[in-house]
């Protein structure tokens, strides 16, 4: 009886002890409160901030993005001079970005993050880790369903088959159309071409025998087949700058490796496709 007696006491400081952690974590994130209704709201994993994310349409996209991320104290106080790191990432790939984001203090709590680039579509997470006077937290932001923007012409929300480098890879600048329709050349206005900056190219196309192909009509797309995403910009021509030569703007690749350019080039009634191979290191 007396051990019985024993066992519901040990029983009775467990159940206590577990309503005490209840009230504990109940009462961590009600120390907070929401200061922007049409923010995205969490409380660090140690209660010691709460984070308010201000972001356009309440979704990161494949691309270039930034935010605003407001940090309060669990005294309601604006968090100020706080050492802020903001890393995207995917968990199912086991990969975040290749550049770092950057992070501007604006002041009463407020900062501003910008160069979010995400290289392709499907679950990102947004971790923020916060360091102010020792005291951390880190807060985590799910975004289940991240996609490329409405009329891309690469959908980096699509699945995309993931393919090796073969080993005699053609890295020539120069080359015919798949249908030898065009012969076409590139070069970029930065020798070799740059990771994880903004730079052009210049398209030279001629018909196959080496005449200028004027008033060309041409698109363009990029990806990394062994990583399975595109270009996190959307480049375009532009102009054409001379007789058959075409300014490319807006180039960018996001990380060193394979990448593949598809350029589809009409020209009255003709209309072809060609393909460049690149190696960044």
């Amino acid at each position: 009886m007396k051990s019985l007696r024993s066992m519901m006491v040990v029983c009775l400081l467990f159940i206590l002890a577990g309503c005490a952690t209840a009230v504990k974590e109940t009462n961590r994130h009600n120390d907070y409160k929401r200061h922007y209704e049409n923010s995205l709201y969490k409380v660090g994993n140690e209660g010691n901030y709460s984070v308010e994310m201000m972001i356009e349409d309440k979704m990161f996209k494949v691309g270039v993005n930034a935010a605003d991320i407001i940090i309060h104290d669990r005294n309601d106080r604006e968090v100020v001079g706080a050492d802020i790191t903001f890393t995207p990432w995917m968990p199912e790939m086991g990969h975040g970005v290749f550049t770092a984001p950057s992070i501007t203090e604006r002041g009463g709590g407020l900062y501003r993050v910008e160069d979010v680039t995400l290289v392709m579509g499907g679950l990102w997470e947004m971790r923020i880790e916060i360091d102010k006077d020792t005291i951390k937290d880190i807060v985590v932001f799910d975004f289940p369903d991240v996609k490329a923007e409405t009329g891309h012409a690469h959908r980096h929300d699509q699945k995309m088959v993931i393919t090796k480098a073969p080993a005699d890879l053609d890295l020539s600048t120069s080359v015919l159309s798949s249908n030898k329709t065009f012969k076409v050349s590139y070069t970029s206005d930065r020798d070799p071409s740059p990771v994880n900056r903004i730079h052009s190219w210049t398209l030279i196309v001629q018909t196959a025998d080496g005449k200028p192909v004027t008033g060309a009509k041409i698109s363009l797309d990029g990806n990394m087949p062994e990583h399975g995403h595109g270009l996190p910009t959307e480049p375009e021509v532009t102009q054409e700058i001379n007789s058959g030569e075409y300014l490319v703007e807006g180039m960018k690749f996001s990380m060193p490796g394979w990448w593949v350019i598809d350029f589809n080039i009409k020209s009255g009634d003709n209309q072809d496709t060609v393909k460049f191979n690149l190696i960044l290191n």
